[in-house]
């Protein structure tokens, strides 16, 4: 079985490039494997990054995110979180720094991951 196509992540014009700005998405993580039911609910994937000339469009995020429910890729969540930080970084040109701060299922801890990731 072939792991499911993750759509590109997409960006908007900063209408006002020149003023400084620093954004912070905080993305409520889906339960991502249907076999343990991690991450568990209530975890969370937060990126940040000064703004340039482009945006996260927001709806496209969710889609990108919700496109790793039942990937391959997340059995391991370090991964998940360099690969995420790594295309958005890539989509906006800029460092972006991505704290996954996660709790599972089946297991008695939590985990912080934080990955700064530079434009490619």
């Amino acid at each position: 079985m072939e792991a499911p196509t993750i759509p590109r992540l997409k960006t908007i014009e900063n209408t006002k490039p020149q003023m400084r700005m620093s954004i912070e998405h905080v993305l409520l993580l889906p339960e991502l494997c249907p076999a343990s039911k991690n991450p568990k609910q209530g975890s969370t994937l937060t990126l940040q990054y000064d703004a340039g000339a482009q945006l996260l469009e927001l709806f496209s995020l969710d889609k990108y995110i919700n496109a790793y429910i039942g990937h391959p890729i997340v059995r391991d969540m370090e991964f998940f979180t360099q690969t995420v930080a790594q295309d958005a970084a890539d989509a906006l040109g800029c460092e972006v720094s991505a704290t996954a701060e996660l709790a599972y299922n089946m297991i008695a801890q939590r985990q912080r991951i934080v990955v700064i990731a530079q434009a490619s």
